[in-house]
């Protein structure tokens, strides 16, 4: 058995397991150390191999080099849906959450089954990606439909790209054989070594744990046709059309019609005005450090917190509106006119 058949209780093992651990930085989210006098902060990221994971370290130590009153410590965490849990329960202030998550987490939807998560705010738009399915040649697979009775992985519960997929299988009538939620980097591994038929992963192509794998393994990348994304997006408008650019991986010859969705950084509603201000102008004013981690760097610029699917943070909306960035109505912090 390569990994679970379902994500409900998975997330909510990880949650619990997370919440424990009050010596790794779960516990006690914010506090003034009194040795330090440094204002602690947990940034949840993903799990090890994601683009989250990596990009997350780098993160933090801009945040660390820019207010050296505050110290960031990048924390591996399921994925989105774990980090608005996380976020919401009290226990990390900052974390990593695609926008469609997010929105659900937010209002309620989806996963989030009716509850809605109004402590998680968001604060930076970091950077798009695309939906990539994708198996080996050999297993003949051509559409999403070859999916039905197979073996899938959705990378590890509690992240986007589990309800992400899972919602692409619901509007489409879809049934695997078993759904697999093993960490990015496993789920590459057991594609390769032809445990799983398919797998998908959220990440901004050309991720370097699909790149590895083409080292070894012929992949096919599966589309998705017109009418897929159509129906998908008639349901989760949420989600944008997207696609895998032309070369972006060796067995990519043309580009492959996908949908997408933007990652953002979320934050605690009850962090303060200034600190998150601070916070947010310090994100954008490392972005030559930020690049030095990886190039999705690129897409942190103010303009794009147009992407952000929820409203914003008091302290990150005085940022935005002091570089005069466009703040959509339904944005802005709810004491400000947003919804």
């Amino acid at each position: 058995m390569v990994g679970r058949g379902t994500n409900t209780m998975g997330i909510a093992c990880m949650l619990a397991m997370l919440l424990c651990l009050g010596g790794a930085g779960w516990a006690q989210d914010t506090h003034t150390s009194a040795k330090s006098k440094k204002l602690k902060l947990s940034l949840g990221t993903g799990t090890l191999g994601g683009l989250y994971y990596i990009f997350g370290g780098g993160w933090a130590r801009v945040l660390n080099d820019v207010l050296p009153e505050v110290e960031v410590t990048a924390e591996s965490s399921p994925g989105s849906v774990a980090n608005n849990q996380l976020i919401q329960a009290g226990k990390m202030g900052l974390g990593f959450s695609q926008a469609s998550t997010a929105f659900e987490a937010y209002n309620g939807l989806a996963w989030a089954k009716g509850t809605k998560y109004t402590r998680v705010r968001g604060m930076v738009a970091l950077y798009p990606a695309t939906l990539t399915i994708y198996s080996l040649e050999s297993r003949g697979l051509r559409g999403l439909r070859d999916l039905n009775g197979k073996n899938v992985g959705l990378g590890p519960a509690g992240a986007g790209v589990d309800q992400f997929g899972r919602n692409v299988f619901e509007v489409l009538g879809i049934k695997p054989k078993k759904i697999h939620n093993l960490p990015h980097e496993q789920t590459a591994k057991a594609v390769g070594d032809g445990q799983l038929d398919a797998a998908m992963t959220v990440q901004l192509a050309p991720w370097p744990g699909l790149k590895d794998l083409e080292t070894s393994a012929n992949l096919k990348f599966i589309p998705l046709s017109t009418e897929e994304i159509s129906k998908i997006r008639a349901k989760y408008s949420y989600y944008s059309v997207s696609a895998l650019p032309k070369g972006s991986y060796k067995g990519i010859t043309e580009d492959v019609p996908s949908l997408g969705d933007w990652n953002f950084g979320l934050c605690d509603s009850q962090l303060p005005e200034e600190l998150v201000y601070k916070l947010t102008k310090a994100t954008f004013g490392g972005q030559k450090q930020l690049l030095l981690t990886h190039r999705a760097a690129e897409y942190t610029i103010p303009e794009n917190v147009k992407f952000i699917t929820i409203p914003l943070h008091p302290g990150a909306y005085k940022f935005y509106q002091e570089v005069g960035a466009s703040v959509p109505p339904g944005m802005k912090p709810p004491q400000t006119g947003g919804r």
